[in-house]
């Protein structure tokens, strides 16, 4: 996909942070916008102000939680927009802290919304393009944790490595039916994710924090700045779109550690 003119693209989590910035960049490519997100508020003043750049915007509170929920944006897109061209799955959320506090309610929050909620969407959207026949393209928000892996933030980092395996199936899947996939895997951005723990049930036992993450995204990149980033990453159908090229080294580390094991098949014990 070239050129984003008159496409209509969904954005779940749309309503701040790198969703909005994805928007933005739409807006400004001359997309119709659809702005999911829990905080209905939030998606009503995200879609407004792309209404100010000139884009036609919609906001629909959406819990990417509940398959009533995305079977009714999706309805809702069908009705009054034609369907979606191309689906942004970025709704996430984050909990950090040592491994051996984790709590299943930790494990649970974060696995329904980071990766049941990407396939509950996924499924939804996919298959409604499917079913037009006219092609489309969908964005997984993974995450760099989608391949390194650590032990303060475990719930997480599983979510997003199955983000990664769910998107690189999905892309072998659609690819002949013209529906292209791909995986963004930011680094740290400057979002409200540390925020993240504002939406956990009152009964929940929790082990870990959303806050953990502050020191990290704390000054990092502007979503502003992922929006262009994810739109160039489309038009050279890159299976997963990187942010930040600072991260090269530690990637080549991780991917060097794993060829090492297959060189040390069968080896003798200390070798």
């Amino acid at each position: 996909m070239q050129d984003f003119r008159d496409k209509v693209a969904v954005i779940t989590g749309g309503g701040s942070g790198i969703g909005l910035g994805i928007a933005r960049a739409l807006a400004q490519a001359g997309a119709k916008l659809v702005i999911a997100d829990l905080d209905e508020g939030a998606a009503k003043r995200a879609a407004e102000a792309l209404r100010g750049l000139g884009a036609e915007s919609l906001a629909v509170a959406t819990d990417v939680r509940r398959s009533e929920s995305v079977e009714a944006l999706a309805d809702r897109v069908d009705r009054e927009l034609g369907g979606a061209d191309l689906l942004f799955n970025n709704a996430g959320v984050y909990l950090g802290g040592p491994m051996r506090r984790a709590t299943e309610d930790d494990w649970r929050f974060v696995m329904d919304v980071n990766l049941d909620g990407v396939f509950r969407v996924g499924r939804t959207f996919t298959k409604r393009m499917l079913d037009r026949g006219r092609g489309g393209y969908v964005v997984n928000t993974a995450s760099v944790g989608g391949f390194l892996s650590y032990g303060p933030g475990v719930a997480y980092s599983a979510s997003k490595y199955a983000v990664v395996a769910y998107s690189e199936a999905m892309r072998m899947d659609l690819e002949p039916d013209g529906i292209g996939v791909s995986t963004l895997c930011p680094g740290p951005i400057d979002t409200n994710l540390p925020a993240s723990d504002r939406i956990r049930g009152a009964a929940e036992r929790a082990g870990g924090f959303s806050e953990a993450l502050a020191p990290l995204t704390r000054g990092g990149m502007k979503p502003d700045q992922v929006g262009p980033i994810v739109l160039a990453g489309i038009r050279n159908r890159l299976p997963y779109i990187f942010t930040h090229d600072d991260l090269r080294e530690a990637f080549a580390a991780r991917f060097q550690t794993v060829m090492d094991c297959f060189d040390r098949i069968g080896a003798p014990p200390g070798s």
